[in-house]
């Protein structure tokens, strides 16, 4: 699930104003979805929960960035605006099975994406499916403030992808990325989380081109005010570890030279946010960050609405 996708048409319209043959690159592109989770990312007392527990999450995202930010470039383009907006509704599933001491469960996300990208004098844009996330999932309860998880999430090219053009709403290859999250109460008004993951790509057949890996995380810090409201902060944090790749070679610029960064991404985001409860287990929250050290990746605000309505069978 990635509802902000970034900018995998850069080097396609550089090549296009500078009479170079077009290649639809995709540098920095990936299929995380940052900052999706925030507070209450995992479910806590897991072990007194129903055998057969589910949850539905609805969730919405808006991206907008007026900045590229091109290690090999020497900084900032201009001229540049990416807009993103998604819906995106995910099943978590909670089964009773029992796996290395933990419960398993499921979840899968599909979302609906509205892109437009415009730069140097182009634009496009795109609405339509996005790319299936599916992913199992073992939860462990660690006592009544402290839940621990481990998942594989797998983000399936379903969403619609033309390596010619600006906007699409998939980046037109499979990713497995191992995650692991935590949800701590350390006193009955503090709550804290976190999400890492650390992404494998697979290659994109139309255009030969690989992304490296990303190791990443999502958090949240909240207070309850009351009993129903909480104030916070979350946000997160990217880190491309390895280069980006086409035809087996590390990436070149516009000009042919090797890109010494590989075109790694890197990006850090912090914001407020609040969170709410209401019919005693439903929740909603609303979540803004504001983008810091980018590289080689767009740089913007990102703002995430998420309902939770939990119901068991």
């Amino acid at each position: 699930m990635n509802p902000n996708r970034v900018f995998h048409p850069l080097y396609l319209a550089l090549m296009a104003l500078t009479s170079l043959p077009a290649l639809a690159t995709e540098g920095g592109v990936d299929n995380i979805g940052t900052g999706t989770d925030g507070f209450y990312i995992l479910p806590l007392d897991v072990n007194n929960l129903p055998d057969h527990m589910f949850a539905f999450n609805l969730y919405y995202n808006h991206y907008e960035a007026k900045k590229l930010n091109i290690s090999s470039l020497g900084g900032k383009v201009p001229e540049v605006k990416i807009q993103s907006d998604a819906i995106i509704p995910r099943l978590d599933y909670l089964s009773p099975v029992r796996v290395l001491g933990g419960r398993l469960g499921g979840y899968i996300a599909q979302p609906y994406i509205k892109q437009q990208v415009a730069l140097f004098g182009m634009s496009d844009q795109r609405e339509s499916m996005g790319d299936t996330t599916v992913a199992p999932i073992i939860l462990w309860d660690m006592g009544k403030n402290l839940t621990l998880a481990a998942a594989v999430e797998i983000t399936l090219p379903t969403g619609e992808y033309d390596a010619t053009r600006l906007a699409n709403t998939s980046n037109n290859f499979y990713t497995y990325k191992p995650l692991f999250s935590a949800t701590w109460l350390p006193n009955e008004r503090t709550e804290l989380s976190i999400k890492t993951t650390y992404s494998f790509n697979k290659e994109n057949h139309d255009t030969d081109y690989r992304s490296g890996q990303i190791f990443h995380f999502d958090y949240s810090a909240s207070y309850k005010l009351t009993d129903t409201l909480s104030l916070g902060l979350n946000g997160y944090y990217l880190k491309q570890t390895t280069d980006d790749k086409q035809y087996g070679r590390t990436v070149t610029d516009v000009f042919g030279q090797e890109v010494n960064d590989g075109v790694r991404g890197q990006v850090f985001a912090i914001g407020p946010a609040v969170y709410f409860t209401f019919l005693e287990y439903a929740s909603a929250e609303i979540r803004w960050a504001k983008e810091f050290d980018v590289e080689n990746r767009p740089e913007g605000d990102m703002l995430w609405a998420k309902l939770t309505i939990p119901f068991a069978l």
